[in-house]
């Protein structure tokens, strides 16, 4: 009975990422009546537990209003090297990439600053240098799988399993974008031998399903194998632990998040405690492959160039889900719509946002938070701001303003570990492991 009821939580959950029909026709008691019975912990209406941290009501203070501004053009981008090919003003030309983002023929090199593949520091004959010592590297790891024979293969089911994921990925991501639409489209061969030659590069890891979302616009930027694969790479090395089995990474994030959306919009954050969704379950799709999904491609390039700069603060990202959130807490509120109807408006979203909007209402959120001399440090700790000069101390509990139980933590690490623990035993083609994104 249990595995049954699990498999129904299970589809709910996939088909809630996938945005299918089935998902939006299933009444809400019955969602609550599946992940009640299943996950314990996840019924969110109960008396506070004790030892969890309060977050009490804030006076944040008025947003301030920013603007952004134009691409960084080709021209400036060359007046910021020195005669060498060394960059200068760095910080400078950071800031002015994360106020505008980059014109479409620089960022062919800047991504590769911004990601780590070329340090900031280097001369051009480093650089070309550097090109030559890692283009013999990739071959000779993609040289590992390539002589495979299939007798080999035959006996190496973890490889297998990952091409038999990779080939099925590849052929459904980005398709009709014309990089990479059509029958024999020589970039879909570029997309899979990348993401076999990674399983090379990081054996115990491997594939995993959404990673070929991280490398296709990377690829299509580079258009060289190389160098999109040591683009990928330094990528890789932030979202890790994203793709790691236990998935610790979605699961830290979508504490923060809510610790974050609880100090901006107590009122908010309670009304969606009340539809059971105060674990932020809609936002997974976001965190694991960074609004991927959810914006146009050439929205995608922006976004990611912005973020690679590390400015305004850490987690920059959670404040751009905040931000979205924010531009439709007053529909889903007035709308009084429930945990389907939540996940239904979050899904239809997607390819409906605008990215620049989204950007300049993020930067006033860190901004204005940023300017609160009461900031609670666990907040601080999240977005990297300093901590001594606050003296909220959320160990204790305060007084709260509004309904609701306070966040519980280890119950959300809890619940997605239940839910994660069955998708690795219900999903994983051959020990093969899989995310819940299609």
């Amino acid at each position: 009975m249990i595995n049954a009821v699990f498999s129904k939580v299970t589809n709910y959950i996939f088909d809630a990422f996938r945005g299918t029909e089935e998902q939006h026709q299933r009444p809400p008691e019955e969602v609550a009546d599946l992940l009640g019975e299943v996950i314990p912990g996840l019924e969110i209406n109960q008396q506070e537990e004790p030892g969890f941290e309060v977050i009490t009501r804030i006076d944040l203070g008025t947003r301030p209003q920013v603007t952004r501004r134009e691409p960084l053009s080709a021209e400036y981008w060359i007046k910021h090297q020195d005669a060498e090919g060394r960059m200068i003003r760095i910080p400078h030309l950071k800031q002015t990439i994360f106020k505008g983002g980059l014109c479409h023929a620089i960022r062919k090199e800047a991504w590769k600053f911004l990601l780590g593949y070329f340090p900031w520091n280097s001369t051009l004959e480093e650089r070309k240098a550097l090109q030559r010592n890692k283009t013999d590297e990739y071959f000779r790891m993609k040289l590992q799988w390539k002589s495979l024979s299939e007798e080999q293969e035959k006996r190496n089911s973890r490889l297998r399993d990952y091409r038999s994921l990779i080939e099925k990925d590849v052929n459904r991501t980005d398709r009709t974008n014309r990089f990479y639409e059509g029958i024999d489209n020589p970039s879909l061969v570029l997309l899979h031998d990348i993401l076999m030659t990674y399983c090379m590069y990081d054996f115990d890891l491997g594939y995993v399903q959404g990673m070929s979302d991280l490398l296709s616009p990377i690829l299509f930027v580079m258009e060289n194998e190389v160098d999109a694969f040591w683009c990928f790479v330094s990528f890789m090395d932030q979202m890790h632990q994203n793709f790691e089995e236990p998935m610790q990474g979605v699961k830290t994030q979508l504490i923060q998040l809510s610790t974050l959306l609880r100090l901006l919009d107590l009122a908010f954050w309670n009304y969606l405690e009340s539809q059971d969704s105060g674990y932020l379950y809609f936002c997974f799709r976001w965190l694991l492959i960074r609004f991927k999904r959810e914006l146009s491609f050439q929205d995608v390039l922006r976004l990611w160039e912005v973020m690679w700069t590390g400015l305004p603060c850490q987690n920059f990202h959670l404040l751009i889900c905040c931000a979205i959130l924010d531009s439709e807490k007053q529909k889903i509120m007035e709308e009084n719509y429930g945990f389907n109807e939540i996940l239904k408006h979050i899904n239809e979203l997607s390819m409906k946002l605008d990215v620049e909007e989204i950007l300049q209402k993020a930067e006033g959120i860190c901004l204005q938070v940023r300017g609160c001399k009461d900031l609670p440090a666990p907040v601080s700790n999240i977005l990297g701001f300093p901590t001594e000069v606050f003296i909220s101390d959320l160990t204790e509990s305060g007084p709260k303003s509004g309904p609701g139980p306070g966040p519980r933590p280890q119950q959300l690490q809890d619940a997605c570990s239940s839910v994660q623990e069955h998708l690795r035993e219900s999903s994983s083609h051959n020990g093969c492991k899989v995310a819940f994104i299609s």
